[in-house]
Order: C-alpha cells, then sequence, then structure tokens
C-alpha cells in the first residue's frame, strides 16, 4: 500500500523506533522508587522521605526511541539480574522526578539522567549504566555534561547505539530540510514510529563520540545485522567494541533490537558489571574477516533501504506538488497528527 511505501522513507530510521520500543507491561510493585513526597496544603507539616543508604550496587537501564519505563525491553536482562542480592535495578523515566520524554531532546534527557544518577549514587556504593539505542546517546551526553565516576558511575555499557550519530536520520533531516513545507506530510506519515522533524531526531543525526570517561569501565555490543545503527553509526573512539552474532532467526531479523535478549550480551554484561573489567577476548583473523564483511553488507542493505525510502518520499512530494489541491486535506491532518502525538 501507499502507507507501506511511505515506511521506508524513514529506511533504518523506521526500524530503529520498531526495535527500541516493547510491549507494554505493568510497573512492578517490587521496584524501588526514589521520590520526595512534595508539599501539602499546609508547608509546615509538609513530610519528606530521607534516602535510605543501601549496600546494594544499582543498575540503571536506559532504553530507546518510543520506549516506557513498563515496557519489555531489558527483560531478558532483568530476569538474570533480579535475584541477585548484589544489586538493585532502576529504570529511566520510571521516577517522575527524572522525567525521560523518549521523543523529546536529547540533551533534555541527558540532564535528567545526569541528575537521577547523581541522586542514585548517593546512596550506593556504585551505579552501572545500560542503555540501549538512542538511550545511548543519551548517556554520552549526561557524561559530556558532567557525569562522572565521581558521581559513583562504576561501568557504562551501551547496545547498539549510534555514538557518531544516525547516518540515515542524517540524510532523511536534508531531504526534509530540501522538500519544504511538504515536509509536514511526511513526518505526520511516520509520527506513530518516529517523526524525522523531531527534536530527538535531529539529535540522533548529530550525536557525536565522547571521550571515554576516566575510572569508567566502558563496552559497547552490537550485532553485525543491524540495520539500524551500522557500523559507522556505532564507532565510539577508544572504547572496547564487540560484535555479537545473533543466536537465534529473529536475531537475524532484528539486529536491533536483539543485542538486549542475546544470551552472550547477557553474560557480557553480567560480567563487566561484577568485575567492572571487559572480559578479554580473542576474537582470531577468520572471525574479524566474517564481521567485517557482514559489517560491510548491512551497511550497504541501509543504504539501499534509505534509497528506496527517499525515492518513496519523492513520489510523494511530487504527487503533493501535481495536484496542489491535496495540501488543503493532508497538511491540516498531519499538523493534526503532530499536534495528538506532542512532537510539533
Amino acid at each position: 500500500s501507499f502507507g507501506i511505501c511511505l515506511a521506508a522513507v524513514l529506511g533504518p530510521g523506521a526500524i530503529a523506533a520498531a526495535g527500541d520500543d516493547g510491549p507494554p507491561r505493568p510497573p512492578r510493585a517490587d521496584r524501588p522508587t526514589r521520590t520526595v513526597l512534595r508539599p501539602t496544603e499546609v508547608p509546615e507539616l509538609a513530610l519528606t522521605v530521607i534516602p535510605v543508604p543501601s549496600a546494594k550496587e544499582a543498575i540503571i537501564l536506559v532504553s530507546g526511541l518510543n520506549s516506557a519505563a513498563s515496557d519489555g525491553t531489558f527483560d531478558p536482562l532483568i530476569a538474570a539480574l533480579v535475584g541477585d542480592p548484589r544489586y538493585v535495578i532502576y529504570r529511566f523515566g520510571a521516577d517522575p522526578d527524572h522525567p525521560f520524554d523518549v521523543n523529546g531532546d536529547i540533551d533534555v534527557n541527558a540532564l535528567h539522567l545526569r541528575d537521577e544518577i547523581r541522586a542514585i549514587g548517593a546512596t550506593h556504593p556504585a551505579v552501572h549504566i545500560v542503555a540501549h539505542s538512542m538511550g545511548g546517546v543519551v548517556a554520552d551526553r549526561a557524561f559530556s555534561a558532567g557525569l562522572s565516576a565521581s558521581d559513583g558511575v562504576a561501568t557504562y555499557i551501551a547496545l547498539a547505539s549510534p555514538h557518531s550519530g544516525s547516518s540515515a536520520l542524517a540524510t532523511t533531516s536534508s531531504f526534509l530540510d530540501a522538500i519544504g513545507e511538504d515536509s509536514l506530510q511526511v513526518r505526520a506519515a511516520f509520527s506513530p514510529k518516529i517523526d524525522p522533524g523531531s527534536p530527538v531526531a535531529r539529535g540522533l543525526a548529530l550525536a557525536r563520540p565522547v571521550p571515554p570517561p576516566l575510572g569508567v569501565t566502558r563496552l559497547d555490543l552490537r550485532a553485525p545485522t543491524d540495520f539500524t545503527v551500522t557500523a559507522n553509526d556505532a564507532k565510539d573512539p577508544g572504547v572496547t567494541a564487540r560484535t555479537l552474532w545473533p543466536s537465534d532467526l529473529q536475531g537475524y531479523i532484528d539486529g536491533h533490537g536483539a543485542v538486549t535478549r542475546d544470551p552472550a550480551a547477557l553474560r557480557l554484561i553480567r560480567s563487566t558489571i561484577e568485575s567492572r573489567a571487559v572480559p578479554a577476548e580473542d576474537a582470531g583473523i577468520l572471525a574479524d574477516l566474517r564481521t567485517g564483511i557482514a559489517d560491510f553488507a548491512s551497511g550497504h542493505v541501509a543504504l539501499l533501504l534509505l534509497l528506496v525510502g527517499l525515492a518513496a518520499g519523492c513520489c510523494l512530494v511530487g504527487s503533493l506538488r501535481s495536484v496542489p489541491p491535496l495540501r488543503l486535506i493532508t497538511r491540516p491532518l498531519a499538523a493534526m497528527q503532530l499536534r495528538a502525538v506532542r512532537r510539533l
């Protein structure tokens, strides 16, 4: 259909949104919260909750586009760690005092993440960050905004994160700028997944790696079948990176999202957190060659998808310009759609 054809305009960018979110699930009643009670109508009687020091190390999970604190993105990792008495798990965005607008400005989200980690670090002996996709860019910006090992951060593990920016979204942003007023309809067509003209899309397009924070153990993990965040997008100079081959067919289809549940990734995450060091690995020349070929192929597949999507976008713009009255209908509907998702 025409809608399916349009879905390719973002190329890998559209897949990114689909790969980041998970099925909603109710908040866990046993999850710890960090909440300060607000003043009552009688300020002198207002109560506050004083943070209680804990001997447990904290793990904070930061997800990506269109995610929610109650979704299942990190369920496999939570299941592997939740019974361990050494750790307590937090999900960025679950605490209303530190909101996470997954479609909003990356720098604003980074400040909220920095502040929450500092609050957690004040009552826990260590904080470990595990971020997926856009969450890795938010964590990068948090370090740029002053987050450091002095705040209690011990490890930071990024999964399929575009540290060097999303090439697909950068190209799409340029396309939107070029088509001018017709970009509104293109944006609205994809807004249920990702609005390519939103602050977060622009932020991901311009993302750049940050120097590895001193005193913090860093590790990047990704799959060579990730068509959303390519090897070039994931470049993170100075950081140990591992490319993990999917363990099942679904991993080959959804390389971007599969890394959050891959058994090898879960083992590496846990080992790195426990030892505060990246486990040694000797992949060998053949394994490195195989990975290099896969990255080369996936990068070209991503480029092909993007080109096909841009061609479809040009067809849409051509239709709007060849039949100007269409704008009288499509433009108000597009504006309404974007307002409905708070992205205009």
